[in-house]
Parts: structure tokens; C-alpha cells; sequence
């Protein structure tokens, strides 16, 4: 193997995978919705790929974040990321609309094209999209990158219209495409789609010189699966309005808790099938990492030997692979032993804890209530 191609390494892509699926079939031919931008695996990619992962550089996120049926819900929603009128909202031919009437119009056009094509049929006339970096990263950068995406990735086949968002901790832009596209193609991306689309998000930005990466979770070797957009949309309408906090979140996660408080306390531990899969993927991670590894400290580079040090320390720093359900069970069978353990103490020392913080005795009784000694 030579210096070139020493991270040309099975394992190592196989833990970098994208996910499967995103196709569909469309009037007889299978289109993918996703162009597949920033996925090159030459030499100095893999390895800047590699630094960037170990060093832990910021994660995308391209999510879909609705559905619009219907002309009223989609000027509803256009009005909303353009602020009712506060805010420019941007079309793919570079039309920029300023007022509300002007959004209205824009959702007539798309809903009469959808009308027009699927018949009455019961489809979403738009899906929404939200693109967005951590804290820290200015906001033009974000919008300039997420403008660069739409037009390669949407702009010719799918009309759509975006909104920068900077009213909260992190800038975020809001994106919209018409179902319908322009050659018969709908818009409806599956997960291979959005990580496709993560990683041309990450493209567009590293070339505005900001440090971004998209990999799947394992890549990363991490387990735990982030909590449902439901739970998390329901404990925000929980923050915004207080008599509702906790009601629906409290009841979805009670679930979670309640299973873990019975494997913790269960005779015989419990197996899963799900649980000893995912112990045996971060293994196959961490395995990958640890060849590449090895391969960087053959290459008889300086900077190589370096990066494998940095490749090591990430996997030592390797979240443990638990589920939810597996942690929480961790920390109350934690709980539970450091209060049986205090328990001996205080039994050792001659009294439960109560006892001895009112000063009592076992060899003088406690007073009674009136205050004299008890026979």
C-alpha cells in the first residue's frame, strides 16, 4: 500500500457509510432527489475528512421540519419564516419578497401547480426544511452556504423560497420547496436524501472557510438515538406556555424511565437483541478507527503519526454504547446501591440516620412529648 492510498481502508468507509435508501421510483424511472456533493474519498480528502472528525468539528443539520397542504397552510407558513412581512424571503430565481401579499401569491402559484398535477389527490403541497450550524458561526456565512445548497441541489427542479433566521442562539436558515417539481419529480427526501444534503451543506460551508463536518451518528460512535422531533416540539410548547409544561412530555419519557427502573431492579439482567447490536457496531467503529490508526503510523509521515495519536484519544473519549432506556437503568442501579450501602453504615454505627441527627442513644431513651423520660 502506498503512501497515497493508506486510508483506502474497507473498514474505514464502511463506518462512514451514508444511509441506505432515497430512492424512488418516478413514472418508471428511479430518480434520487439528492446530487451527492461532498462525498469524495480521494487521498487528501480521507484524510482531512478523518482530522476533522477526531477534532470534533461542528455537525451540520438539515432536517425537515414540516408538511404544508393546501394554499392556506403553506401562505401561513411562508409568512411565518418571513416574519409577516419583516423579514425578505428569497425565491430560486433570485426574486426577493418583502411583503405578505407577495408570499400569498407565491403559495397560489404553488398550490395551483399542485392541484393541477395531482388531481385532488391528497398530497403536501411543500415540505420545509431548516439548515443550521452550532452557535459562533456568522450568520451571512450560514446564509451564503445554505443559498449555494439550494441552487445546486434544488434549483434546477424544484421552485422553492428561503428565509434567514437570527432570532435565536444559533443562526438558521428556513427553506421551503414545492412538492411538485419541475419534471415530474416530487420532493419528498428520505433519510439518505437529508444526509446526502447534510453533507453538500458541510461542502458549501468548508469552502467559506468553516470547519464542518456530516457524518452519520456511528461515525462518531454514538448510540443513543437524539429524542423524537415530537418529544422535543411538545417540551418546547411546554417552555412557551407553563400551565401545559410537563403534561405530554412527562408521559413519553415516563415510558423510558419506568423500563429502565425494571431493568435495574431485574433478578437476571435483560437481553435485547437492539442493545447487543449496537455494542457490536461501536466495536466494528472503534476497530476501524484503531486500522486506520495503525495505517497513519506505517505511512512514515510526521503529521500522520501525529494524526493517529489524535485518532487514538478520540476513540478512548467514545461514549459507552447505551441506549436511554440502558443508561438511565446505569444510574438508578447506582442510586440504588449507594443508598443501601449508606443504609449499612448508619446501621453499623448503631442507629438509622434520623436517630443519631437527633442526638439519640441506644443507651439512653428518647424523650417523649412532654418532655420528660420515657419508663
Amino acid at each position: 500500500m502506498n503512501e497515497d492510498d493508506v486510508l483506502a481502508l474497507p473498514s474505514l468507509m464502511e463506518a462512514w457509510r451514508p444511509p441506505v435508501g432515497g430512492k424512488r421510483s418516478v413514472r418508471g424511472a428511479t430518480l434520487r432527489i439528492s446530487s451527492g456533493r461532498g462525498r469524495g474519498h480521494t487521498a487528501d480528502n480521507v484524510r482531512a475528512k478523518l482530522a476533522r472528525i477526531v477534532r470534533k468539528a461542528p455537525e451540520v443539520v438539515v432536517k425537515v421540519s414540516g408538511r404544508q397542504r393546501g394554499g392556506g397552510h403553506l401562505s401561513a407558513h411562508l409568512e411565518y419564516i418571513g416574519r409577516h412581512g419583516k423579514l425578505d424571503v428569497e425565491t430560486g430565481d433570485g426574486e426577493r419578497i418583502a411583503s405578505v401579499a407577495g408570499l400569498w401569491e407565491l403559495a397560489a402559484e404553488w398550490e395551483a401547480l399542485d392541484d393541477a398535477t395531482n388531481r385532488g389527490r391528497s398530497r403536501p403541497t411543500s415540505i420545509s426544511m431548516v439548515l443550521s450550524m452550532p452557535a459562533g458561526i456568522p450568520a451571512d456565512i450560514v446564509h451564503d452556504a445554505a443559498r449555494a445548497f439550494a441552487r445546486v441541489e434544488l434549483g434546477e427542479r424544484f421552485s422553492y423560497a428561503m428565509a434567514l433566521h437570527t432570532d435565536t442562539g444559533h443562526p438558521h436558515v428556513h427553506i421551503t420547496v414545492a412538492a411538485e417539481g419541475y419534471q415530474g419529480v416530487r420532493f419528498n427526501p428520505r433519510k439518505a436524501d437529508l444526509h446526502a444534503f447534510r453533507e453538500s451543506f458541510a461542502h458549501e460551508l468548508r469552502a467559506r472557510g468553516v470547519e464542518a463536518e456530516a457524518t452519520p451518528r456511528r461515525a462518531r460512535g454514538i448510540v443513543r438515538k437524539a429524542d423524537p422531533s415530537a418529544v422535543r416540539h411538545i417540551e418546547l410548547r411546554g417552555h412557551r406556555r407553563p400551565k401545559d409544561r410537563g403534561g405530554e412530555s412527562v408521559r413519553l419519557r415516563r415510558r423510558t424511565l419506568d423500563e429502565a427502573v425494571r431493568i435495574a431492579r431485574a433478578p437476571e439482567p435483560e437481553y435485547r437483541p437492539q442493545d447487543d447490536q449496537a455494542l457490536r457496531r461501536q466495536q466494528a467503529i472503534r476497530g476501524a478507527y484503531e486500522e486506520a490508526a495503525r495505517a497513519l503510523d506505517g505511512s512514515g509521515r510526521s503529521q500522520d503519526r501525529a494524526l493517529a495519536a489524535e485518532v487514538r484519544n478520540f476513540v478512548a473519549d467514545m461514549p459507552l454504547p447505551l441506549s436511554r432506556r440502558l443508561a438511565l437503568a446505569v444510574q438508578i442501579g447506582q442510586r440504588d446501591r449507594r443508598v443501601v450501602a449508606g443504609q449499612g453504615s448508619d446501621l453499623e454505627r448503631g442507629g438509622d440516620k434520623k436517630g443519631t441527627e437527633r442526638g439519640a442513644d441506644r443507651r439512653e431513651p428518647a424523650p417523649d412529648d412532654r418532655g420528660g423520660r420515657r419508663r
